[in-house]
């Protein structure tokens, strides 16, 4: 029995030839939550339960498709179409409700499979380094795991080893989720090694950008300056020089893997390939013969688009002016689609996808700094600068006097609107704008300046968060639907 169930489990981790929900109905169960007792007594039999923590991330309802991509529908300087015309007044589509609720699903199958680690791990034939990589990965992936539930759905439902039998449990305030991630995420950066074991799993660096994400949501800026400090000062990361706007291939292309920038990504390769890429192309653009055309943008419309400088490598990369392709012409002839994650060779993507890199460590410390402080010094100044010369093909490091100045910048409203744009132009197609807009309570003043809706009125409630799907009313007695549910939906 044991042997069976680690099989089953290291096959749900490894298997690529299977994408749908439905061919996966062995994986579900009622409530999601939890699972049959599994058995690990040494550190290959837990890195297979962990290795499926890393499947239920990669699939479509997780990072493959739906985290990465439904979200920038409601971003400034895109739009969704079809299930991801998500709505600034109503919120998701029919469509995008279904979406959901099987990335609800999966985070929280990451979250039982994290569980049932920590319930067993201390009984593992184990080294005390073994003990503390392994139990600092799970621990990093299931607070990692509810950051997410709590950026797209608040409060929700918490589960940990002490608690993961008890199906009925009420939704915990957002801020308290938050307060466990921050915690979470510290201890794990106190377990986890600094060089990762392989590329793609977490370091203490990574738990520390999670830490650090937490505390600017919490708004404790000095500890999240602190975390992001350290990440900076250790100089072991690097922005990736380019000096062309195809040398971006270096960071985002299918042959890049664990660059100088790489931080925690969520890996792809040509065998398991994830889903986003197509959301972004349609018919005819240079990278493959197709394309869904889920999310576009419009540089005649779209004011974020507009005033973009043309010269900025960033723009010349990630935009494509699409022409010759019905589907998107009939919704404006001035579309753009994003050619950020390319892969010439595959029908599929191996693109991986940056959740954290030393760009966002960057400027989350400028951000934490002029939070902090109260208003930007030369250091957060000096962060945003790296990301701009780097975005004209300047050596990150080097002075140059295109730099933006300190002192044009020295409000604390100037400094932010600066960071909130190079954040929007460095993370643009990432799935991070929306969540940026939203923390800093910018989410409807942005909309209304690139033109999306005409005033902040017209922004509802269910723009802000997704639903609390039906499933969990239906198995969690401790929820009501009518009380429990988001509002507007």
């Amino acid at each position: 029995m044991k042997r069976f169930i680690i099989s089953l489990l290291a096959f749900a981790g490894l298997a690529t030839g299977v994408s749908s929900c439905e061919e996966w109905e062995f994986l579900e169960e009622h409530p999601k939550k939890v699972d049959a007792t599994t058995f690990m007594s040494n550190a290959e039999e837990v890195q297979s339960v962990i290795n499926s923590i890393y499947y239920q991330l990669r699939r479509e309802p997780g990072f493959g498709r739906y985290l990465s991509v439904l979200s920038e529908s409601l971003a400034d300087y895109c739009y969704g179409r079809g299930n991801y015309a998500s709505s600034y007044q109503s919120g998701l589509t029919t469509g995008g409700v279904t979406f959901t609720k099987d990335t609800w699903a999966v985070l929280y199958r990451a979250i039982r499979f994290s569980n049932e680690i920590m319930s067993q791990i201390g009984d593992a034939r184990l080294t005390k380094l073994e003990y503390e990589h392994l139990s600092g990965e799970a621990r990093f992936l299931r607070a990692f795991s509810y950051s997410y539930l709590a950026r797209y759905f608040g409060a929700v439902p918490f589960f940990d080893e002490h608690n993961m039998a008890d199906f009925n449990k009420p939704r915990t305030p957002e801020k308290e989720i938050w307060e466990y991630v921050a915690s979470e995420a510290a201890e794990a950066a106190g377990l986890l090694p600094r060089s990762a074991a392989k590329a793609g799993r977490p370091t203490r660096y990574a738990a520390l950008m999670l830490q650090a994400e937490a505390d600017l949501y919490l708004e404790r800026y000095a500890e999240a300056a602190e975390a992001l400090g350290e990440i900076v000062d250790s100089d072991r990361y690097a922005l990736v020089e380019v000096t062309t706007a195809d040398d971006y291939e270096k960071l985002y292309g299918t042959a890049a893997n664990a660059t100088k920038e790489e931080i925690f990504y969520i890996k792809y390769n040509q065998d398991d390939g994830n889903n986003f890429m197509a959301m972004y192309l349609c018919r005819p653009n240079p990278v493959r013969d197709g394309g869904n055309v889920g999310i576009y943008t419009d540089y005649a419309n779209n004011n974020v688009i507009k005033e973009w400088d043309q010269n900025d490598l960033r723009y010349r990369y990630n935009l494509y002016v699409q022409t010759g392709n019905g589907t998107l012409n009939g919704l404006t002839r001035t579309g753009m689609i994003c050619l950020k994650f390319r892969d010439y060779a595959a029908t599929g993507a191996a693109n991986d996808l940056p959740v954290y890199r030393y760009a966002d460590a960057l400027l989350y410390y400028a951000e934490a700094i002029c939070r902090r402080d109260g208003a930007p010094n030369g250091v957060a100044m000096e962060m945003v600068n790296r990301i701009h010369r780097r975005a004209y093909g300047l050596k990150p490091t080097r002075e140059h006097s295109s730099d933006y100045k300190l002192a044009d910048y020295a409000t604390f409203d100037g400094f932010m609107e600066l960071v909130l744009k190079e954040r929007g132009y460095e993370t643009m197609f990432e799935g991070k704008r929306y969540c940026d807009l939203k923390r800093c309570g910018k989410l409807a003043e942005y909309a209304v300046r690139a033109g999306r809706i005409p005033s902040e009125s017209e922004v509802g409630a269910a723009a802000y968060w997704w639903p609390v799907p039906t499933d969990e009313f239906n198995y969690n007695t401790a929820l009501d639907p009518t009380k429990d549910q988001n509002p507007g939906y």
